[in-house]
């Protein structure tokens, strides 16, 4: 079995499409590993906003890093007041990360 892809603490997007038993999608951060499950990596995560706590495979898990790389470079391709992505808050950059998990989710589904 390959190693983890994601490490403890990092922030991951839980992106299955449906979720079951009311469990959100969003931002969890990865509580511990798992042991694999039909050959696939297992992770403890934790919901950022919610504090619940979920049981992921690594396929339904996305890296942060990604969407907000993505996001980035999304909002500066359209910046025209050129303030930096780094300065905006939680308010101006929520829908630049909505687009870009759209677009990373749609090129998975490739």
């Amino acid at each position: 079995m390959n190693s983890q892809k994601f490490h403890i603490g990092q922030i991951v997007h839980f992106s299955e499409p449906e979720v079951k038993h009311g469990a959100p999608r969003g931002d969890h951060r990865v509580e511990r590993f798992l042991p694999p499950e039909s050959g696939e990596n297992q992770y403890r995560v934790k919901g950022t906003e919610t504090g619940r706590e979920r049981v992921a495979r690594e396929s339904q898990l996305g890296g942060r890093m990604a969407v907000e790389s993505l996001a980035q470079s999304l909002y500066e391709a359209e910046n025209a007041t050129q303030v930096p992505w780094a300065t905006r808050n939680r308010i101006v950059r929520a829908p630049w990360l909505k687009a870009a998990l759209l677009q990373l989710s749609t090129i998975e589904k490739v």
